[in-house]
């Protein structure tokens, strides 16, 4: 998935200067609204998500999940809600569950889910554009014999990004994220966990569509 999503923006990049070079004509061209859904790939900042010697375990994103919604106030200004995060599976935990130890299956979920302002370095073929965003963090540990144990946090961040519009309405998309947070479990997943807390940052990359709605 990484080499896939490396080779995608080495292209997307590299696309003969004439591609770039094409332009719409701004007025009949720019959408007040835009949605974008992408996928990819990443590294996560928390090392130690069980906090314990016998399970010592980092956060690794399966994939990376990017889902935003704009409002376009102009030609280079525009802003609205995203929600980036990650999943993972986590198999062989040793748990000792009335007793007995066994090795268990846990479900993480991260996610932020904030406001962002994103400026639009020029209106072409070829859109280059960067993006700081402020996020709420929420996130769960899903296990069948122990349950569900949620998180919550604050986290902050940005990225730069380009769109390859093939239309007045779609593009293609490839961005590169990172973001920069703390969080805390509701309670100690076990009880020789040495702690709550949780690093939801991560930083990736993400290639995606586009739709664009509503003339100015």
């Amino acid at each position: 998935m990484r080499l896939f999503v490396l080779l995608v923006m080495i292209s997307f990049f590299l696309l003969p200067g004439k591609v770039f070079s094409q332009s719409f004509d701004e007025e009949e061209n720019l959408e007040r609204y835009e949605f974008s859904f992408g996928l990819g790939t990443g590294t996560a900042f928390e090392t130690d998500i069980f906090k314990t010697d016998a399970a010592k375990v980092k956060a690794s994103p399966e994939p990376l999940i990017n889902l935003s919604m704009h409002y376009t106030m102009d030609e280079n200004l525009s802003f609205g809600f995203l929600l980036e995060g990650y999943a993972q599976t986590i198999n062989n935990i040793p748990v000792i569950i009335k007793g007995e130890t066994k090795l268990e299956k846990f479900d993480l979920a991260c996610d932020n889910i904030g406001l962002d302002v994103r400026w639009t370095f020029s209106r072409s073929k070829f859109e280059p554009y960067g993006f700081i965003a402020i996020n709420l963090v929420t996130g769960s540990l899903q296990n069948d014999d122990l349950g569900n144990l949620t998180m919550t946090g604050m986290s902050f961040g940005g990225g730069l990004g380009a769109k390859l519009n093939f239309s007045k309405h779609w593009a293609a998309s490839v961005e590169a994220v990172g973001f920069f947070g703390t969080a805390k479990w509701k309670q100690k997943i076990f009880t020789n966990s040495s702690g709550t807390s949780f690093n939801p940052g991560h930083a990736g990359a993400t290639i995606g569509v586009v739709y664009r709605w509503g003339g100015m």
